[in-house]
């Protein structure tokens, strides 16, 4: 009898271990299931999300490609665009507006955004002659001896304009911050045609100061700033039939957005508005 009830005694405790212990492993078991499903239901949507991507079918710049044709993920361009977002809005935050803006280069792989519209090109000008240039310029002050030359081809022939470059009124209006080659060319020609009555229907004979300037005027600073200049002084004989001459600029510049570039002549009538001779441009290094 006493036998019996010590084995009861010993027993009791072994048999709350072994309780126990099923209880551990019936909570682990319930954690590796809930796991597990958390794990599918993850999976499960993101491949979900993955497959409406696909769908959609790949991003460039505003435009959805047909199935096959190269592109990117928009979740992708849609990220870098509002990191650079919230880098610049963190730069404009922390940054002492009195004191000039630092000059940040941007390289050709640099995502830009202008007008909600994204490319990744460099920006790009060139702008020809065109018949009747010479009778659109402007003189910019009476001391000046040169007049502005207003009117450019912009959109046909030989002559481009891309990639955020923009022009109006004579002038290219740069996009975004960087460094420009910046260049231009003047073609000047005189002629002596003779006239029906034998005399010289228009003479440009004589002494002439042959003026060629480029100008820089910047949204920050009133005044235009004179970057390039050529000068040339030019005797023509009354006797030569024609007299030729080219006057070529071309350096690398700073530039920042909203920055205008735009051209100066004197004796704008002895200018050959060309396509091939008198071309103005700038575009991005």
């Amino acid at each position: 009898m006493n036998e019996i009830a010590y084995n009861k005694v010993q027993a009791g405790p072994v048999e709350r271990q072994i309780r126990v212990l099923k209880w551990t492993v019936a909570g682990l078991f319930a954690t590796v299931v809930c796991l597990t499903g958390a794990f599918v239901y993850v999976t499960v949507n993101l491949f979900s999300k993955l497959d409406a991507v696909d769908r959609t079918g790949p991003w460039t710049g505003g435009e959805r490609l047909g199935a096959g044709d190269p592109g990117s993920n928009p979740t992708i361009q849609e990220i870098v665009a509002e990191i650079l977002k919230n880098e610049t809005l963190w730069r404009e935050k922390h940054t002492d507006t009195s004191r000039r803006r630092e000059f940040v280069p941007q390289g050709p792989f640099t995502l830009h955004n202008d007008s909600s519209r994204a490319y990744l090109a460099k920006p790009m000008a060139h702008l020809t002659g065109k018949s009747g240039s010479a009778r659109h310029t402007r003189r910019h002050s009476k001391g000046e001896g040169t007049v502005r030359i207003q009117s450019w081809e912009s959109r046909q022939g030989l002559a481009t304009v891309a990639n955020g470059m923009t022009h109006r009124d004579g002038a290219i209006r740069v996009p975004v911050d960087g460094l420009y080659y910046v260049y231009s060319q003047l073609y000047f020609r005189h002629v002596r045609l003779p006239a029906a009555d034998g005399s010289s229907a228009e003479d440009h004979s004589g002494d002439h100061q042959l003026l060629h300037s480029t100008f820089k005027k910047s949204a920050t600073y009133p005044e235009k700033q004179e970057i390039m200049k050529s000068a040339r002084t030019r005797c023509w004989s009354k006797d030569s039939q024609y007299g030729l001459l080219s006057s070529y600029q071309g350096g690398v510049f700073r530039l920042r957005a909203g920055d205008r570039l735009f051209v100066q002549v004197s004796n704008v009538a002895l200018v050959s508005f060309e396509e091939a001779a008198s071309y103005f441009g700038a575009f991005m290094i």
